[in-house]
Order: structure tokens, then sequence, then C-alpha cells
């Protein structure tokens, strides 16, 4: 016998065709409560994100893969309670606010001002945001 350790939310039929399969001994599994569940949703996100192919040759296989995170989504909006309208709409005021995607922007770093209001934002999220001390002579003179 071997036994693998999936640790993972999985789709709901997944289970029974797990108990049904002659190949499977035993299938341990639970019902998550609220809080986990949620945080299992998060993790299946990242999950099935990073499952995205990339390359122009796999469409097929991007479009399973986005088709799966975005009932993962779909799922996590529903549980918080909130509609697909309700989405859409912040969704929109988002991009009114701040724009979409279109133009492909990706900024490498900012250089702050000493005590300017990023400065705390950006600090209060060190596993977000890498901070480097510069030296603004030597930025500003190329030394």
């Amino acid at each position: 016998m071997v036994r693998f350790y999936l640790q993972k939310l999985v789709r709901d039929r997944v289970v029974s065709n797990c108990l049904d399969d002659p190949e499977v001994l035993h299938t341990e599994y639970r019902e998550l409560d609220s809080r986990e569940f949620r945080r299992e949703l998060v993790h299946k996100v990242h999950e099935e994100a990073d499952e995205i192919p990339l390359g122009d040759k796999q469409r097929d296989e991007s479009l399973k893969e986005l088709a799966d995170l975005q009932e993962v989504v779909d799922t996590l909006h529903q549980d918080f309670g909130f509609s697909t309208e309700q989405v859409q709409e912040e969704m929109a005021r988002k991009k009114q606010k701040k724009g979409g995607f279109d133009n492909r922007h990706y900024i490498e770093y900012n250089d702050l001002v000493d005590g300017s209001k990023w400065v705390e934002i950006f600090r209060a999220q060190p596993d977000k945001y890498r901070e480097e001390k510069a030296d603004s002579e030597e930025q500003e003179f190329g030394d």
C-alpha cells in the first residue's frame, strides 16, 4: 500500500470518485468550516493560477486552467455573499479609478522621499515590498 497526502480542497465529485475507485483503498477527507474553506479557496486560486501555461501554443490548456481559476474565484465571491454583478461593478470602479492592465506597465522600483506616505505603506508589507536604502547622492550623480 502507498499513501499520498493531497491536503487540498477538491471539487465535489473527486471524493466520490475516489470512494468508487477499486484502486483507492481508503480516502480520508472532511468538510471544512467557513474559515478553512475561504483559506483553502485562496490557496486554490494560487494553485490554479500557477497551472496556467503561458505559451501561445497551449491555448486549449490555458482555457481549461483559466476556467478552473474562474470557478474558484466565483466560489470565493459567492462564499463572501457577493453577487457577480457586485464584483463586476467593483471591477468597473477600480478600472475607472486606477485603470486596467492594457498598457502592460511593470514597475521595477520607486525611489521615495524620506517621510513619504508611501514609505509607511510599503514598510507595513515587507513580504510584498523589499526595501533597499539608496544613497541619494549616488543616485543623482551616478557614482
